[in-house]
């Protein structure tokens, strides 16, 4: 048990940053890559939005930095130690 849940957090992380990675590139809908970066960006669509709202972009002239991944890595984290703890 203790294994599969720190597993499962180094998986988050993982694939988090494999979607800001391929967050960079564009690739069309149909390309098997395509379709990996659809199914991570409406799973972390749905993670990120709660952070997005209360944290607004970083803006730097007329663009903006969206530090929710930050924030969400850093969560993980800090969670991984307290998963630690009490599951194992």
């Amino acid at each position: 048990m203790c294994s599969l849940s720190l597993n499962g957090l180094s998986l988050l992380s993982y694939s988090l940053f494999l979607w800001i990675l391929l967050s960079w590139i564009q690739v069309s809908d149909d390309h098997p890559i395509g379709q990996l970066k659809m199914i991570l960006d409406r799973f972390y669509g749905r993670l990120l939005e709660p952070i997005r709202s209360r944290i607004g972009p970083l803006r730097i002239g007329m663009a903006g930095i969206d530090l929710s991944p930050i924030v969400l890595i850093l969560g993980i984290n800090f969670l991984q130690p307290i998963v630690l703890r009490f599951v194992c």
